[in-house]
């Protein structure tokens, strides 16, 4: 891709809150890029995890991956069940902890 502000080729473009355009990390000189989870309070963080599985999930579904390899879960899916295991168990405690109970 080729960057609509900067003009250089680019594998990511990256869109900045607030700006609605969609640029190279050089466009944004002199501004600092956040990742999401640096943006988070501490009361939150829980979530992002849990509802990061779904996220995991349709990216690796969309690549087209094999579930299982002759019978057995190939290791990709494994850590995701894992991944879905330990929400699953944590789900309770952070529905509690949104509620204040």
């Amino acid at each position: 891709m080729v960057c609509p502000t900067a003009g250089r080729r680019a594998t990511v473009l990256y869109l900045r809150s607030g700006t609605g355009v969609f640029a190279h990390r050089s466009a944004f000189a002199g501004e600092r890029l956040y990742y999401d989870s640096q943006l988070e309070n501490k009361r939150s963080r829980g979530l992002s995890n849990y509802f990061g599985v779904d996220r995991a999930w349709e990216a690796q579904m969309r690549k087209g991956r094999k579930l299982y390899y002759r019978g057995q879960p190939t290791k990709w899916h494994e850590r995701l069940l894992k991944l879905e295991r330990q929400t699953e168990a944590t789900a309770p405690v952070l529905l509690r902890m949104l509620n204040g109970y």
